[in-house]
């Protein structure tokens, strides 16, 4: 980021209608800009403030893979600014969707805050402006986002955003004893780059609409610092797997299920991969988040009430004449979930 904002204190009740009149003329003089370098420490320590998250909530390491790296195509941050100090921020994290059998473009929305004191309806439909001025220009077909509960609404109003595909989140048991079906499990940490792509690749390009996966790409998405990912390769599916904590709740976490092209799986090439994962870390609880229409579903579906957001994708197409958006996999490791 380009310049620092501290916390701004509540003001002593003397000087609230100074407050007031401040306030009206630093949201007057906003301004929304695209950000030429991103400066990673101070983006964590603003997007902390702007969440009103806890510390650790956001290290500048991941943000930077989460920007640079993870889907490969980089990342357009907006800048909301008052004047030289930067008070809000969205980023436009840019991604390959299939659809029909062609690539097109898209950008996932990722990290939207304006600080306390800038919070407006300007400011949000500035920067929600910005967002579909940019995208325009640059020929980028979807918008795409997986808002939290409070985010939903607001995409739906500022940008038109619709709903296009529930994910489920599905919770069972794993690690029971080994199943015929072969599984050969690697820790991530313990690939090379070459042979991770090697074994990833067998397990892309299957037909359906959804994001694009090369076995580069995974490779990349799989750098998350800490994000201690496994593989699990059966004959017909490979998962993808992390060790997580949901309150207090140890779990795996099954981030995605891939299909190996020209295959069917069952239940049982599922299955199997998925009690692999949870011997691999010993947590015998996984969770599953997504849709995925070449694979039976692991688990069993999570009541709502215990659901952390509304899990759903969100998308809007900006050339609508074109074959639309059916996605048939969309996985926690399509967004940045885990």
């Amino acid at each position: 980021m380009s310049a620092a904002s501290s916390r701004l204190a509540e003001p002593p009740a003397a000087d609230a209608d100074a407050n007031q009149a401040g306030r009206r003329s630093r949201k007057a003089d906003l301004t929304v800009a695209q950000e030429a370098i991103v400066d990673y420490d101070l983006t964590a320590v603003l997007a902390a403030e702007g969440f009103e998250a806890a510390p650790g909530t956001f290290r500048a390491d991941r943000l930077r893979w989460l920007y640079e790296t993870a889907f490969s195509d980089g990342t357009t941050v907006l800048a909301l600014n008052a004047g030289e100090a930067k008070v809000g921020h969205i980023a436009l994290v840019h991604q390959t969707v299939s659809v029909a059998g062609r690539q097109e473009r898209a950008v996932a929305l990722v990290d939207l805050f304006i600080l306390k004191a800038f919070r407006s309806r300007a400011a949000m439909g500035g920067l929600y402006g910005a967002v579909e001025a940019f995208c325009r220009q640059q020929g980028i077909r979807f918008i795409l986002a997986v808002p939290n509960v409070k985010a939903a609404g607001v995409n739906t109003r500022y940008l038109k955003l619709a709903e296009v595909a529930p994910l489920e989140i599905r919770v069972g048991l794993g690690g029971m004893p080994r199943f015929p079906n072969r599984v050969t499990s690697h820790r991530v940490a313990g690939l090379d780059g070459a042979r991770a792509a090697a074994i990833l690749s067998r397990y892309c390009g299957a037909p359906g609409d959804g994001l694009l996966w090369t076995g580069e790409r995974l490779w990349a998405r799989l750098q998350k610092p800490g994000g201690a990912y496994a593989l699990h390769a059966g004959a017909r599916v490979l998962a993808i797997s992390a060790p997580r904590l949901q309150g207090r709740v140890s779990h795996t976490m099954i981030c995605a299920l891939l299909a190996r092209p020209g295959t069917a799986p069952d239940r049982g090439d599922v299955a199997a991969v998925v009690s692999a994962a949870c011997r691999m870390h010993r947590r015998p609880v996984f969770v599953y988040t997504g849709l995925n229409a070449a694979v039976p579903r692991p688990g069993m579906d999570l009541p709502p009430r215990f659901r952390p957001s509304p899990m759903v994708l969100q998308a809007r197409d900006l050339a609508p004449d074109g074959d639309p958006l059916a996605v048939s996999r969309f996985e926690a490791l399509d967004f940045d979930f885990v």
